[in-house]
């Protein structure tokens, strides 16, 4: 990959100064919010409203998925113009991939390299329109990461599956409007040739949500009690579920990459160059000097792998282990944060600040340093992977999977 600075060609240079003009004039009326996080303690009402109005306003510019064909809601435009929309919406602290709470951005690519073209046509739209809520429903209470010991049946029954099952761990505090399930579609079949993907309607009789209150946040089990699906929702086809997952969970696993740059840096040198002890500033202090430059090396470390991961994607040709090595090292980043933020502010970090946006918040960060340590797999889910991607221990290496549909 190209780390080199260059300037914007003319046409982007104008589509550049198109989309910060835009943000500027919507953007209007949110200078008081402050976002919280993916998984969140204080989200509320408001925030929810302003965000979801947004991704509506940019699915109606084309925006949310702006690479994908225009008969599918995208723009059909290049990778260098959904890097200036990723940049410039990261310049008020969001991302376009997660507006407000959806994994559209996990679903819709599976979707459009798994989906038929009815498929396609009937779930995109919306979903690229930023009209709707998705949820992943795949961590079962007796399989955390093994998620290929899938127990929630969905058994054929005439143009319907019949499921029954529960799902922990998944969601947001306010409902979905679709949940993308895993399920076990053959009971007796073999490992790994018994699985599926249905995409549920999240109004089907028979689905209970309960919240479950969690250390970051709201998170839910979902059950499922005799819920009739319609067939046409599964994607990916019968039996087909081990597929389609590792191709989807590569984005989980990293390998969709990042543009953003992490506020918690500048927060800090802001917070140490105000505050003082003994008379100086905590600037002056080596040992915290040294804390928030190791912090620096590793932010723009991380940066750079979410960099090379999100062009890496694009351009089809998958690193082979980017996607697991940028998350297990995010993960250990963020516990490594946690760690430094305690040591330089001591009992002051653990006091939240409503003022700043949340992923900012270094209360947030002491809890998001192990709380982050399980969410999509664990450290050892990306050792695992990171192994077979350099065929340790085996004949041969595991290849990445593409996540951009042809």
């Amino acid at each position: 990959m190209d780390f080199s600075l260059q300037q914007d060609t003319p046409e982007i240079g104008a589509f550049r100064q198109a989309v910060r003009g835009w943000l500027a004039e919507n953007m209007k009326g949110s200078e008081h919010l402050r976002w919280s996080g993916n998984w969140s303690t204080r989200e509320n009402d408001e925030e929810y409203r302003f965000r979801r109005a947004l991704a509506g306003k940019l699915g109606q510019q084309r925006w949310l998925f702006p690479t994908y064909p225009v008969k599918y809601g995208g723009a059909g435009l290049t990778l260098d113009h959904q890097f200036v929309l990723e940049t410039e919406i990261d310049r008020y602290g969001l991302s376009l991939g997660s507006v407000f709470y959806t994994l559209a951005r996990l679903v819709a690519p599976a979707l459009m390299k798994f989906g038929t073209e009815e498929q396609k046509m009937e779930f995109l739209p919306p979903m690229t329109r930023g009209e709707l809520a998705v949820w992943q429903v795949l961590t079962e209470p007796q399989g955390g990461s093994d998620v290929a010991n899938c127990q929630t049946k969905a058994i054929r029954d005439g143009d319907h599956y019949v499921v029954n099952g529960q799902k922990v761990l998944v969601g947001h505090h306010l409902p979905p409007d679709y949940l993308w399930t895993f399920v076990c579609t053959n009971p007796a079949g073999k490992r790994h040739e018994n699985l599926g993907w249905l995409y549920i309607p999240a109004n089907l009789p028979g689905i209970t949500l309960q919240h479950m209150s969690l250390m970051m946040g709201i998170k839910n089990a979902v059950f499922f009690d005799n819920v009739r699906v319609p067939a046409k929702y599964l994607v990916g086809g019968e039996n087909n579920g081990w597929k389609v997952a590792n191709s989807y969970l590569e984005l989980e696993h990293g390998g969709g990459g990042s543009v953003s740059e992490h506020p918690l840096f500048k927060r800090l040198i802001e917070h140490c160059q105000k505050s003082d002890f003994d008379g100086e500033s905590l600037l002056e202090d080596q040992d915290i000097r040294d804390e928030i430059a190791d912090m620096l090396i590793d932010l723009d470390v991380q940066r750079l792998m979410g960099l090379r991961n999100f062009w890496h994607r694009y351009v089809r040709e998958p690193h082979a282990y980017g996607g697991p090595q940028f998350l297990y090292f995010q993960r250990m980043v963020r516990l490594r944060n946690s760690e430094r933020v305690q040591k330089i502010l001591g009992y002051d970090a653990l006091v939240p600040d409503n003022s700043v946006h949340e992923v900012a918040d270094f209360e947030y960060t002491v809890r998001s340093g192990p709380g982050w340590l399980h969410g999509g797999g664990t450290l050892d889910t990306d050792r695992l992977i990171i192994a077979r991607r350099l065929g340790l221990g085996r004949p041969a290496q595991e290849a990445a999977p593409t996540t951009v549909g042809e």
